[in-house]
Protein backbone atom coordinates (compact mmCIF):
# COMPACT_ATOMS: atom_id res chain seq x y z
CA UNK A 1 0.00 0.00 0.00
CA UNK A 2 2.60 2.22 -0.72
CA UNK A 3 1.46 5.95 -1.33
CA UNK A 4 0.44 7.78 -5.06
CA UNK A 5 3.39 9.59 -4.03
CA UNK A 6 5.33 7.16 -6.09
CA UNK A 7 4.07 9.44 -9.02
CA UNK A 8 6.74 11.77 -7.77
CA UNK A 9 9.39 9.34 -10.28
CA UNK A 10 7.74 11.66 -13.04
CA UNK A 11 6.07 14.08 -12.00
CA UNK A 12 9.20 15.79 -9.76
CA UNK A 13 11.64 16.29 -12.63
CA UNK A 14 8.23 17.31 -14.85
CA UNK A 15 7.87 20.02 -12.35
CA UNK A 16 11.20 21.45 -10.59
CA UNK A 17 13.47 21.68 -13.26
CA UNK A 18 13.49 24.96 -15.47
CA UNK A 19 16.12 24.70 -17.88
CA UNK A 20 19.13 23.96 -14.78
CA UNK A 21 21.53 21.34 -14.48
CA UNK A 22 21.94 19.74 -11.17
CA UNK A 23 25.25 17.98 -11.70
CA UNK A 24 26.99 17.00 -15.13
CA UNK A 25 25.63 13.70 -16.63
CA UNK A 26 27.21 12.42 -19.71
CA UNK A 27 24.10 10.18 -20.73
CA UNK A 28 22.78 9.99 -24.25
CA UNK A 29 18.70 9.84 -23.63
CA UNK A 30 16.06 7.96 -25.26
CA UNK A 31 12.99 9.37 -23.15
CA UNK A 32 10.67 11.33 -24.69
CA UNK A 33 11.10 14.25 -26.84
CA UNK A 34 9.50 17.52 -26.12
CA UNK A 35 6.49 17.66 -29.31
CA UNK A 36 5.07 13.97 -27.76
CA UNK A 37 1.91 13.43 -25.70
CA UNK A 38 3.04 10.77 -22.92
CA UNK A 39 0.65 8.51 -20.44
CA UNK A 40 2.39 7.50 -17.53
CA UNK A 41 1.02 4.30 -15.33
CA UNK A 42 2.49 4.70 -12.13
CA UNK A 43 2.25 1.67 -9.67
CA UNK A 44 2.84 1.40 -5.92
CA UNK A 45 4.19 -1.69 -4.77
CA UNK A 46 4.10 -3.37 -0.94
CA UNK A 47 7.20 -5.51 -1.54
CA UNK A 48 7.71 -7.02 2.01
CA UNK A 49 10.94 -9.05 1.39
CA UNK A 50 9.25 -11.47 2.97
CA UNK A 51 8.18 -13.90 -0.08
CA UNK A 52 4.97 -12.87 -0.39
CA UNK A 53 3.60 -11.78 -3.49
CA UNK A 54 4.17 -8.02 -3.93
CA UNK A 55 0.53 -6.23 -3.89
CA UNK A 56 -0.04 -2.68 -5.77
CA UNK A 57 -2.86 -0.83 -3.71
CA UNK A 58 -1.83 2.31 -5.57
CA UNK A 59 -1.71 3.66 -9.00
CA UNK A 60 -2.73 6.50 -11.09
CA UNK A 61 -2.56 7.66 -14.30
CA UNK A 62 -0.28 10.59 -15.69
CA UNK A 63 -1.08 12.33 -18.78
CA UNK A 64 2.26 14.19 -19.87
CA UNK A 65 0.38 16.42 -23.05
CA UNK A 66 3.24 17.31 -25.76
CA UNK A 67 3.53 20.82 -24.57
CA UNK A 68 3.96 19.99 -21.31
CA UNK A 69 2.12 23.06 -19.94
CA UNK A 70 -1.00 20.73 -17.77
CA UNK A 71 0.07 17.65 -16.33
CA UNK A 72 -2.77 15.36 -15.33
CA UNK A 73 -2.93 12.90 -12.37
CA UNK A 74 -5.51 10.34 -11.78
CA UNK A 75 -5.36 7.65 -9.13
CA UNK A 76 -7.61 4.64 -9.72
CA UNK A 77 -9.00 3.77 -6.38
CA UNK A 78 -7.93 0.48 -5.18
CA UNK A 79 -11.22 -1.04 -3.88
CA UNK A 80 -12.56 -0.57 -7.64
CA UNK A 81 -14.19 -3.31 -8.85
CA UNK A 82 -14.11 -3.82 -12.69
CA UNK A 83 -13.48 -5.73 -15.58
CA UNK A 84 -9.87 -7.26 -15.47
CA UNK A 85 -9.51 -9.03 -19.13
CA UNK A 86 -7.29 -11.93 -19.80
CA UNK A 87 -3.87 -11.72 -19.92
CA UNK A 88 -0.31 -13.59 -19.92
CA UNK A 89 1.97 -12.97 -17.22
CA UNK A 90 5.89 -12.69 -17.57
CA UNK A 91 6.58 -16.16 -17.19
CA UNK A 92 4.15 -17.23 -19.45
CA UNK A 93 0.76 -17.95 -17.56
CA UNK A 94 -2.58 -17.18 -18.82
CA UNK A 95 -4.34 -15.49 -16.90
CA UNK A 96 -8.03 -15.72 -18.14
CA UNK A 97 -10.85 -12.67 -17.40
CA UNK A 98 -12.69 -12.02 -14.23
CA UNK A 99 -14.11 -9.17 -12.52
CA UNK A 100 -12.17 -8.63 -9.49
CA UNK A 101 -10.74 -5.42 -7.13
CA UNK A 102 -7.99 -3.71 -9.82
CA UNK A 103 -5.64 -4.11 -6.77
CA UNK A 104 -5.44 -8.20 -7.71
CA UNK A 105 -4.30 -7.77 -10.92
CA UNK A 106 -0.57 -6.73 -9.99
CA UNK A 107 0.04 -10.06 -7.12
CA UNK A 108 -1.04 -11.81 -10.24
CA UNK A 109 -0.63 -10.93 -13.31
CA UNK A 110 2.48 -8.51 -12.77
CA UNK A 111 2.67 -4.69 -14.51
CA UNK A 112 1.90 -6.26 -17.94
CA UNK A 113 -1.94 -7.44 -16.87
CA UNK A 114 -2.01 -3.89 -15.00
CA UNK A 115 -1.31 -2.38 -17.41
CA UNK A 116 -3.53 -4.18 -19.97
CA UNK A 117 -6.49 -3.69 -17.42
CA UNK A 118 -5.77 -0.07 -17.15
CA UNK A 119 -5.88 0.53 -20.95
CA UNK A 120 -8.73 -1.96 -21.31
CA UNK A 121 -10.92 0.42 -18.75
CA UNK A 122 -9.71 3.94 -20.04
CA UNK A 123 -8.70 3.25 -23.60
CA UNK A 124 -5.78 5.38 -22.99
CA UNK A 125 -2.62 3.60 -25.15
CA UNK A 126 -0.12 3.71 -21.86
CA UNK A 127 3.27 4.59 -22.82
CA UNK A 128 5.53 4.43 -19.38
CA UNK A 129 5.13 1.88 -16.05
CA UNK A 130 6.69 3.02 -13.32
CA UNK A 131 7.19 0.73 -10.13
CA UNK A 132 8.44 1.73 -6.67
CA UNK A 133 8.28 -0.53 -3.16
CA UNK A 134 8.42 0.84 0.02
CA UNK A 135 11.92 1.05 0.30
CA UNK A 136 12.58 2.91 -2.71
CA UNK A 137 9.60 5.63 -1.76
CA UNK A 138 11.11 6.14 1.98
CA UNK A 139 14.46 6.26 0.14
CA UNK A 140 13.44 9.23 -1.49
CA UNK A 141 11.92 11.07 0.76
CA UNK A 142 14.48 10.95 3.05
CA UNK A 143 17.00 12.10 -0.11
CA UNK A 144 14.81 15.54 0.06
CA UNK A 145 15.28 16.05 4.00
CA UNK A 146 11.81 14.86 4.51
CA UNK A 147 8.33 16.46 3.58
CA UNK A 148 6.16 18.72 5.18
CA UNK A 149 2.80 17.90 6.44
CA UNK A 150 0.34 19.19 8.92
CA UNK A 151 -2.00 17.12 11.31
CA UNK A 152 -5.44 18.30 12.16
CA UNK A 153 -5.52 16.04 14.99
CA UNK A 154 -3.14 13.32 17.11
CA UNK A 155 -3.00 10.56 15.25
CA UNK A 156 -1.80 7.18 17.00
CA UNK A 157 -2.27 4.24 14.78
CA UNK A 158 -1.23 0.64 15.72
CA UNK A 159 -1.64 -0.86 12.32
CA UNK A 160 0.68 2.08 9.97
CA UNK A 161 3.19 3.00 13.09
CA UNK A 162 2.19 6.23 13.22
CA UNK A 163 2.33 8.31 16.56
CA UNK A 164 2.35 12.37 16.43
CA UNK A 165 0.24 14.70 17.85
CA UNK A 166 -1.40 17.81 15.87
CA UNK A 167 0.42 20.46 13.86
CA UNK A 168 3.43 21.09 11.73
CA UNK A 169 5.74 18.24 11.11
CA UNK A 170 8.78 17.42 8.53
CA UNK A 171 7.83 13.36 8.34
CA UNK A 172 10.92 11.67 7.65
CA UNK A 173 11.02 8.31 4.98
CA UNK A 174 9.81 5.89 7.59
CA UNK A 175 7.12 8.19 8.94
CA UNK A 176 5.83 9.66 4.94
CA UNK A 177 5.20 5.62 4.44
CA UNK A 178 3.19 5.33 7.09
CA UNK A 179 1.31 8.62 7.06
CA UNK A 180 0.56 7.84 2.86
CA UNK A 181 -0.74 4.46 4.04
CA UNK A 182 -2.55 5.23 6.68
CA UNK A 183 -6.24 3.91 6.87
CA UNK A 184 -7.94 4.76 10.00
CA UNK A 185 -7.11 7.37 12.12
CA UNK A 186 -7.29 10.45 9.64
CA UNK A 187 -10.06 11.52 7.51
CA UNK A 188 -13.02 8.63 6.87
CA UNK A 189 -11.37 5.58 7.02
CA UNK A 190 -12.48 4.93 3.41
CA UNK A 191 -10.03 4.57 0.70
CA UNK A 192 -11.11 7.64 -1.42
CA UNK A 193 -10.12 9.88 1.80
CA UNK A 194 -6.72 8.08 2.08
CA UNK A 195 -6.04 8.66 -2.07
CA UNK A 196 -6.85 12.51 -1.27
CA UNK A 197 -4.16 12.14 1.19
CA UNK A 198 -1.78 10.71 -0.89
CA UNK A 199 -2.13 13.36 -3.45
CA UNK A 200 -1.47 16.53 -0.86
CA UNK A 201 1.40 14.63 -0.06
CA UNK A 202 2.19 14.81 -3.64
CA UNK A 203 1.71 18.05 -3.79
CA UNK A 204 4.13 18.47 -0.54
CA UNK A 205 6.93 16.87 -1.88
CA UNK A 206 6.67 18.36 -5.39
CA UNK A 207 6.88 21.96 -3.76
CA UNK A 208 9.88 20.32 -1.23
CA UNK A 209 11.47 19.62 -4.44
CA UNK A 210 11.35 22.69 -6.09
CA UNK A 211 12.66 24.19 -3.05
CA UNK A 212 15.87 21.55 -2.98
CA UNK A 213 16.59 22.95 -6.29
CA UNK A 214 17.59 25.84 -5.76
CA UNK A 215 17.92 26.62 -2.53
CA UNK A 216 20.31 23.40 -2.15
CA UNK A 217 21.30 21.52 -5.63
CA UNK A 218 23.63 19.15 -4.07
CA UNK A 219 20.86 17.47 -2.03
CA UNK A 220 18.42 17.72 -5.14
CA UNK A 221 21.24 15.84 -7.86
CA UNK A 222 21.79 13.36 -5.15
CA UNK A 223 17.48 13.20 -4.89
CA UNK A 224 17.23 12.43 -8.61
CA UNK A 225 20.27 10.01 -8.75
CA UNK A 226 18.41 8.37 -6.12
CA UNK A 227 15.17 8.18 -7.62
CA UNK A 228 16.59 6.99 -10.89
CA UNK A 229 17.61 3.68 -8.99
CA UNK A 230 14.77 3.18 -6.42
CA UNK A 231 12.23 2.94 -9.15
CA UNK A 232 11.23 0.31 -11.99
CA UNK A 233 10.30 2.08 -15.36
CA UNK A 234 9.29 0.23 -18.59
CA UNK A 235 10.55 1.31 -20.90
CA UNK A 236 13.59 1.97 -18.59
CA UNK A 237 14.68 5.25 -17.40
CA UNK A 238 18.07 6.27 -15.94
CA UNK A 239 19.75 9.49 -14.76
CA UNK A 240 19.97 11.17 -17.76
CA UNK A 241 16.78 10.01 -19.34
CA UNK A 242 14.85 11.66 -16.62
CA UNK A 243 16.72 14.86 -16.89
CA UNK A 244 16.27 14.85 -20.48
CA UNK A 245 12.28 14.40 -19.81
CA UNK A 246 12.61 16.75 -17.77
CA UNK A 247 14.13 19.54 -19.74
CA UNK A 248 11.30 19.45 -22.33
CA UNK A 249 8.58 20.95 -19.83
CA UNK A 250 10.23 24.52 -20.05
CA UNK A 251 9.35 27.27 -17.26
CA UNK A 252 5.84 26.57 -17.11
CA UNK A 253 3.22 23.98 -16.29
CA UNK A 254 1.47 22.69 -13.50
CA UNK A 255 0.33 18.97 -12.12
CA UNK A 256 -3.86 18.86 -11.73
CA UNK A 257 -4.95 16.08 -9.43
CA UNK A 258 -7.95 13.92 -9.60
CA UNK A 259 -9.45 10.48 -8.75
CA UNK A 260 -12.03 8.08 -11.28
CA UNK A 261 -15.46 9.14 -10.43
CA UNK A 262 -16.77 6.68 -8.44
CA UNK A 263 -19.89 5.03 -6.35
CA UNK A 264 -21.02 2.13 -4.21
CA UNK A 265 -20.49 -0.83 -6.77
CA UNK A 266 -24.10 -2.79 -7.38
CA UNK A 267 -23.25 -6.02 -7.02
CA UNK A 268 -21.28 -4.75 -3.04
CA UNK A 269 -21.64 -2.17 -1.45
CA UNK A 270 -18.08 -2.26 0.25
CA UNK A 271 -16.38 -1.83 -3.51
CA UNK A 272 -16.44 0.95 -5.78
CA UNK A 273 -17.57 0.91 -9.33
CA UNK A 274 -16.86 3.93 -11.97
CA UNK A 275 -19.09 6.23 -13.07
CA UNK A 276 -18.60 5.04 -16.78
CA UNK A 277 -19.83 8.55 -18.29
CA UNK A 278 -17.49 9.81 -16.13
CA UNK A 279 -14.36 8.28 -16.33
CA UNK A 280 -15.19 8.61 -19.94
CA UNK A 281 -15.01 12.45 -19.84
CA UNK A 282 -12.28 12.49 -17.65
CA UNK A 283 -9.78 9.70 -19.85
CA UNK A 284 -10.73 11.44 -23.14
CA UNK A 285 -8.03 14.23 -22.29
CA UNK A 286 -5.91 11.39 -22.13
CA UNK A 287 -6.39 10.85 -25.71
CA UNK A 288 -5.64 14.62 -26.82
CA UNK A 289 -2.01 15.51 -27.76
Amino acid sequence: MVAAVTAAAILVPATVFHGRDASPVATKSTAPAAGKALNVLILGSDTRGDGSPARSDTMMLVHVPADRQRVRAVSIPRDSLVRIPACTTKGGKVVPARTGLINSVFAVGGVSCVMKTVESLTHVRIDQTVVIDFAGFQRMVDALGGVPVTLPRSVADRNSGLNLPAGEHRLDGKQALAYVRLRHGLGDGSDLSRVKRQQQFLAALVREARGRMTGNPVRFAKFLALMSTSVEATPRLDFGELRALARSFGTGGSVEFDTVPVHPARRDPNRLEWDAAGAKRMFDAFRAP
